[in-house]
């Protein structure tokens, strides 16, 4: 049985040294991973403390000029108030604000009676200057006989002289007598003329009533004009923008009753500056933005440019239009308007980024190495643009899309690994 228990002893102490070999060799060997890892991480930092460090961003197109937006507000292409041309009290308005009309349409009376009494009296004047004209016509007919009747005379007595003439030269008649006879006809001569004389005089009569009914027609014409100035009838087709007299209103001539707006098309004027009067043509499309449409854009068009200045502020007013078929801009909207033009585009760089030598422009591309903060740098030469508000156009030599160094620690070789900073994009 004691033999048994030293064996049993022996067994047990085999196994437990066995076992603290393992062990031992276990501990050592994840000692040794652990220092392993350390190592690297250490590694790792090291390099990252050494590296250069530089800040990247993505080449992208943008424009050298500062964006500047221009305010204006909203109103209809066309706008036509409809004054009264006459006096009278306002018997109906058919419309009220908000509604459309059409052009030609009545929408409105005033009172043209005092007007009709008015077209009544020249016209029954103008009948008695008619009646006068006829008589007139008589005179001068009247005048006309007597004046033919004078020639006959003329002509008797002429011919009764010549005869008594003749007698009186062969002795049949005295002298005295012939004499009576060459007087006779003196007298219808004179008979004659005054009988042309007042046939003139007539006809001038004629003339005159004539010009009398010639303006009297003018007038009545002109009073018949002012009584269809009685109905208000709309001048343009559009909306009724504003309704500025109620039925029952005295209304004076030249006082505005309704105002219509043509909202087919809506006019913005802005003040632009004459900085940037070389960006605006006439027919350029320009981006609106409404405040109360939010992000929504329209596109409108240059419709005039004024061709002077404000002295004052150097200001050019620009008058743009944008098409509104459906009615869906309002007046007196707030608009923003913008003059950029996306054609003049192109990549553009801090200019910061740019490294002059001798007269040669370069920047460092990045290429990362397929580690996250870590890639290497090409240096690469570009043709520079101009230059404007701390930005450089970049017209060849780095594309849309590209990663390149804006600043570095230190300055920087090519195929140079680098570290990216956490400002980088």
């Amino acid at each position: 049985m004691p033999s048994l228990q030293i064996s049993d002893r022996l067994k047990l102490a085999k196994l437990t040294l066995v076992s603290l070999i393992l062990i031992s060799c276990s501990d050592g060997s994840d000692r040794a991973k652990t220092s392993q890892d350390s190592n690297s991480d250490a590694t790792n930092v090291a390099w990252q403390n050494q590296s250069t460090k530089v800040d990247v961003a993505t080449a992208s197109l943008g424009d050298l000029t500062t964006t500047r937006q221009y305010r204006g507000t909203t109103q209809p292409q066309q706008e036509v108030a409809w004054r009264s041309q006459t006096e009278g009290t306002l018997l109906d308005l058919s419309v009220r604000v908000g509604d459309r009309v059409e052009r030609g349409q009545v929408i409105g009376r005033l009172d043209d009676r005092l007007l009709a009494t008015e077209v009544e009296g020249n016209q029954a004047e103008l009948s008695a200057l008619e009646s006068e004209l006829a008589q007139a016509r008589i005179r001068v007919k009247n005048a006309e006989i007597q004046l033919e009747e004078a020639k006959i005379q003329l002509e008797q007595a002429k011919s009764d002289a010549t005869r008594y003439q003749e007698l009186a030269e062969t002795g049949l008649i005295p002298d005295q007598q012939a004499e009576s006879y060459q007087t006779a006809a003196k007298v219808a001569q004179k008979s004659v003329l005054t009988a042309q004389e007042a046939v003139r005089l007539e006809e001038q009569a004629v003339a005159v009533v004539q010009s009398r009914i010639a303006s009297q027609k003018s007038a009545i014409a002109e009073s018949q004009q002012r009584q269809t100035y009685s109905q208000i009838v709309a001048p343009i087709s559009g909306i009724v923008t504003a309704r500025n007299s109620e039925p029952g209103s005295l209304i004076r001539a030249g006082e505005q009753v309704v105002t219509i707006g043509d909202f087919s098309q809506i006019k913005i004027t802005v003040p632009l500056s004459e900085l940037d009067l070389d960006r605006v043509e006439l027919g350029q499309q320009v981006e609106i933005k409404l405040d109360a449409f939010g992000d929504r854009s329209f596109t409108g068009r240059v419709n005039r440019i004024a061709p002077t200045t404000n002295p004052a502020s150097r200001q050019i007013p620009i008058e743009i239009i944008i098409d509104n078929p459906e009615g869906q801009i309002k007046g007196g909207l707030l608009a923003r308007v913008s003059f950029t033009s996306p054609e003049n585009e192109s990549v553009v760089i801090p200019a910061a980024a740019i490294i002059e030598e001798q007269g040669a422009n370069y920047i460092f591309t990045l290429a990362q190495n397929g580690q996250e903060n870590r890639g290497s740098v090409t240096k690469r030469k570009v043709v520079v643009g101009d230059r404007a508000n701390g930005k450089v156009e970049i017209t060849a030599g780095i594309s849309p899309g590209e990663r390149y160094v804006t600043r570095s620690s230190k300055p920087l070789e090519d195929e140079e690994e680098v570290g990216l900073s956490i400002l980088s994009q």
